[in-house]
């Protein structure tokens, strides 16, 4: 297993083809959701867009097996967005190897505090991860419904 910083380009295929195929809004590098929790900050920010994603791969025998990004959303915030393993490379530890590199990317740029909102059918790997729920389910524009979890980080 090889795991490496990828490009926009590389991860965006994934993303559309596989961890998002029927999406109908823009796919883009990053996006402008805020935490809703803690300081019930406004649901969109623009200047999150002043931070710079990172892209994560995992590679086996040259082929692309899981990805996810990660960004800042405010100056103690992270977000972890985007991640997908390939069916047939799941229970494998790619996915917590992924949350690995987010959340360490997340500490290395001063955030106390990782996020996502993943599907109800991916939550086992974040609880495993160490993140907790916050609120109830929401539904979006996937199939499955979201839930927000979130992880403190050490300082």
């Amino acid at each position: 297993m090889i795991t490496r910083k990828i490009s926009f380009d590389t991860i965006l295929p994934i993303w559309r083809d596989k961890l998002w195929p029927n999406r109908e809004s823009a796919i883009e590098p990053m996006s402008a959701m805020t935490w809703p929790f803690e300081g019930s900050p406004d649901p969109i920010d623009m200047r999150i867009f002043d931070y710079k994603p990172v892209f994560w791969g995992v590679y086996i025998d040259d082929k692309l097996v899981g990805v996810n990004s990660g960004h800042r959303t405010d100056h103690t915030q992270y977000r972890s967005r985007g991640i997908w393993v390939d069916p047939d490379y799941r229970g494998r530890g790619i996915a917590q190897q992924l949350f690995t590199l987010t959340e360490h990317q997340a500490l290395v740029e001063g955030s106390l505090l990782l996020w996502s909102i993943p599907r109800k059918t991916a939550l086992s790997s974040y609880t495993k991860f160490g993140f907790e729920t916050v609120g109830g389910y929401i539904e979006t524009e996937t199939a499955d419904a979201n839930i927000y979890v979130k992880k403190f980080l050490p300082f």
